[in-house]
């Protein structure tokens, strides 16, 4: 079976529909996963893939009951216990994954989706009668500041119509939310609004790590056939823990007076977001993970230390073809490449942006390097960018980047302790008794005068289009002080700025110093 029925199964007359070996995941056969992509893009863009369109938490869930329906005909899935929710269900390329079922006992069925999912699912002939709708207390509760339609048209939410079912904000208490969902037609989506709602919860409440995602369930049981869709129903959430990584609830869904399904330990996985980073997700195309500093350069620090979180970054600011090649790096270099490329893009579309430019996404700009090393910037589907030169940098958990209509440079370099002998083969003689001076005559570390030597040096060389490239020697500081130099290199005269920053409050403690070129760094002096 390529595709599986919404429940209950639609079993043909010869006999019940076999176990399928895969559940095959396709757009093509599946479109509302359209309306479940993680990523906005620009209106009209062609390649569906960079908007990322994941199978829900709670379609898997269905998909678990099932394919237990079909393993055990006449019965029918009435609970699903110890859910474990392991990996994104990706629809782009399309995708067959094996599907495992084991009965662990006469009324148990343990289904997976090898690698991405499990559960074990508890089969009845009928349901058993529902407990009673938790009681409400208005005192400790109060009027939600935002309105249900505001999740999504403020983009609180990344949902597309077919999964827009929240319909009230009821209510909200310090651990407890409450709200109406009209059940959407879309196979999960109902249950889907319940984690929503939980989402709502931890926005509203929170301003650190709001992004969650559902990775476990122990259990939920249902007391009635599902609501058809448009139906209303109502949804009780009460939270019973938060901590850094995790946000743990339990909810009910009351339908017509009764609860037509209760949850228990919901779990929700935590990632490293922060209000600049949902700004991000909401509104690419005037948003920057990068910080523009004066002098027209731009700075992001990896404010996401978890791998899952930088999978999400990487995949809201990375194009088709950059995802590719950030997929070939080895694990060890992902991390800086990927600064790099965000504070060029970023770089980019700030130039564009002071030009009158509207709406720019991360993946209408696009960055390579050339045969030379030298990254090139270029717009994508459309998106025209000019001529311009992009320099980038990046060092430990910071990323630099410079963006103009001429050429340009920057570099970065970590504020460290070096023998003498590095500075003496980076340097000549005339640089050296200049370098003494600087450090006898000012409150500033030699390390420090030495680093700020070194980046002017790489800011130089970038421009040039070469990088330094072993040859420090080839480009003379011939003057400086705490804020710029002057770099010599073949007869040319550069003026270079210098400045001293630091890591934000979070990431380690480090120092660096950033040095690029101005538009007018090539003075026409001669030696």
């Amino acid at each position: 079976a390529r595709r599986i029925p919404p429940r209950p199964p639609v079993r043909p007359a010869a006999g019940p529909a076999p176990v399928p070996s895969v559940l095959r995941v396709d757009v093509e056969e599946m479109p509302y996963l359209l309306d479940h992509c993680f990523f906005r893009q620009r209106p009209g863009w062609p390649d569906e893939a960079d908007r990322w369109p994941i199978v829900p938490a709670t379609t898997v869930i269905g998909h678990l009951m099932e394919i237990a329906e079909r393993a055990v005909p006449g019965m029918r899935a009435v609970a699903v216990h110890d859910v474990r929710l392991l990996k994104w269900i990706e629809a782009m390329p399309a995708v067959e994954v094996p599907v495992a079922v084991r009965q662990v006992a006469p009324d148990r069925v343990e289904v997976s989706l090898t690698g991405y999912s499990r559960a074990v699912v508890e089969l009845a002939p009928g349901h058993t009668p529902p407990p009673e709708p938790w009681p409400v207390d208005p005192a400790a509760e109060r009027v939600p500041e935002l309105r249900a339609e505001q999740l999504y048209s403020e983009r609180w939410m990344f949902h597309g119509p077919r999964f827009q079912g929240v319909s009230e904000l009821t209510a909200i208490g310090d651990l407890h939310v409450r709200g109406i969902i009209t059940a959407p037609e879309a196979p999960g989506a109902l249950l889907d609004n319940v984690g929503q709602l939980l989402g709502y919860w931890i926005m509203a409440t929170l301003t650190e790590r709001t992004t969650v995602f559902p990775v476990r369930m122990d259990r939920i049981r249902f007391h009635g056939p599902d609501p058809r869709p448009g139906e209303r129903l109502v949804c009780s959430i009460r939270i019973t823990e938060v901590t850094d990584s995790t946000l743990t609830a339990d909810m009910q869904l009351v339908h017509d007076g009764r609860v037509w399904a209760e949850f228990t330990g919901w779990q929700d996985r935590r990632f490293d977001t922060d209000p600049n980073i949902r700004e991000v997700d909401r509104f690419p195309g005037d948003h920057t993970l990068s910080t523009p500093q004066p002098g027209g350069w731009t700075m992001v620090h990896e404010r996401w230390p978890d791998l899952a979180t930088r999978e999400l970054i990487m995949r809201n600011m990375l194009g088709g073809a950059e995802r590719a090649r950030y997929d070939e790096l080895p694990p060890v270099r992902r991390r800086q490449w990927l600064l790099g490329r965000v504070a060029a893009k970023d770089a980019v579309r700030g130039l564009l942006w002071r030009e009158g430019a509207g709406e720019v996404y991360p993946a209408e700009v696009a960055v390579r390097n050339d045969d030379a090393g030298r990254p090139l910037a270029y717009g994508v589907h459309g998106r025209e960018v000019g001529e311009l030169t992009v320099s980038l940098a990046h060092r430990r958990e910071t990323g630099v980047a410079l963006a103009g209509r001429g050429p340009c440079g920057i570099d970065i370099e970590e504020i460290t302790e070096r023998p003498r002998a590095t500075a003496e083969m980076a340097c000549d003689a005339g640089e050296l008794a200049l370098l003494d001076g600087l450090v006898a005559g000012s409150a500033d570390s030699g390390p420090l005068w030495f680093t700020r030597f070194w980046a002017a040096k790489e800011a130089v060389a970038k421009a040039r289009g070469t990088g330094l490239r072993g040859r420090p020697a080839e480009y003379r500081v011939v003057a400086a002080d705490a804020d710029r130099l002057r770099v010599l290199t073949e007869g040319r005269s550069y003026e270079v700025h210098v400045r001293q920053v630091t890591n934000p409050p979070g990431l380690p403690e480090r120092r660096y110093v950033v040095a690029w070129t101005t538009d007018d760094n090539e003075t026409g002096e001669r030696e």
